[in-house]
């Protein structure tokens, strides 16, 4: 089949929100940048594969080194509209190339990034959006109705007993983080946004990725760091950023490490962002907003491939 998935009529559709996606941000005096998507060096998240492309470059799966780079430079408040490339990335909601719009506000709050995120969304998807914010914490135990950091592993058996949820092989084998990650999938993000819009965050310190971290009243280390689910669908990762370089090195060393026990490929770690850290970058915030996601639910699609020319892989 040579034909787009995507339609001309939804298409005509789509660039009008991409018009309004960049007004936006211009309204608000955010500069546009422009980084590349070929990179020496790759991310470490255990949780995310990349295309590796001849001569030992990396298609980035995100903009966020290269543009934490023009932060530390000088650049202020900026927002990047890319491509994104994650390996193995199928579905009604994924696909491996992506577009994205990321940014990152200058001594912004998170809370205040938050904020601004709902505005976006409710530009685009023309309606009011006001999330319910939810600590990930309080999510497991409203959503699978366990606490996640119970002394019982076999609490997590019987929350997916109680709720019909398949329980995988071997549970015996299982980790504490592997039964967060089961549940997050077939209870959490099943149960989130029944009652609208919702952002989770504070995550555990071991799903910090690049985000700060604090120390909670109840004595677990918790990261600055949140997710926006609509209708049930996840649209943004944002951070309070962090600016501790030792931090990010220990980090990317840790990721290496659990890379190596996975048996996948190991990365080069990213030398310019390190340094770029250790010069200074200024306190801030930022997000990753899928793009495809969003403009599927502004115009009632079900599946991203209804709002993309020519999904991954291409015949």
């Amino acid at each position: 089949m040579f034909a787009p998935t995507c339609n001309r009529d939804t298409w005509v559709k789509r660039q009008a929100l991409m018009n309004k996606v960049r007004a936006f941000f211009e309204a608000r005096g955010v500069l546009e940048v422009e980084t590349p998507v070929l990179s020496n060096a790759g991310g470490t998240d255990p949780q995310l594969d990349y295309f590796e492309v001849e001569g030992g470059h990396y298609m980035m799966t995100s903009p966020e080194f290269h543009m934490k780079r023009l932060l530390a430079s000088g650049f202020g408040d900026i927002f990047q509209i890319t491509k994104s490339f994650r390996k193995d990335e199928s579905g009604s909601h994924h696909n491996c190339e992506f577009s994205m719009v990321e940014w990152y506000r200058v001594g912004m709050p998170q809370e205040k990034l938050m904020d601004e995120v709902e505005a976006l969304v409710s530009e685009i998807i023309g309606r009011p959006i006001h999330a319910r914010r939810t600590r990930w914490i309080d999510a497991f135990r409203e959503y699978a109705g366990v606490d996640p950091f119970c002394e019982s592993m076999d609490n997590f058996v019987c929350a997916c007993n109680e709720r019909a949820i398949p329980v995988p092989e071997g549970p015996e084998r299982m980790s504490r983080e592997d039964w967060w990650d089961y549940l997050m999938v077939f209870a959490v993000e099943l149960a989130l946004a029944k009652n609208g819009p919702e952002f989770i965050l504070d995550y555990p310190q071991s799903q910090a990725a690049l985000a700060q971290t604090y120390v909670g009243e109840d004595g677990h280390t918790w990261a600055r760091r949140f997710e926006l689910f609509v209708d049930q669908v996840e649209l943004c990762n944002g951070y309070t950023e962090l600016t501790d370089a030792a931090e990010q090195r220990r980090r990317f060393d840790a990721d290496l490490e659990i890379r190596r026990q996975m048996g996948k490929p190991l990365p080069r770690k990213d030398e310019n962002f390190l340094a770029a850290l250790e010069s200074g970058m200024p306190a801030c915030s930022g997000v990753a907003l899928g793009l495809d996601r969003l403009f599927m639910l502004a115009l009632g699609k079900n599946e991203i491939k209804d709002v993309i020319l020519f999904p991954s892989p291409i015949a």
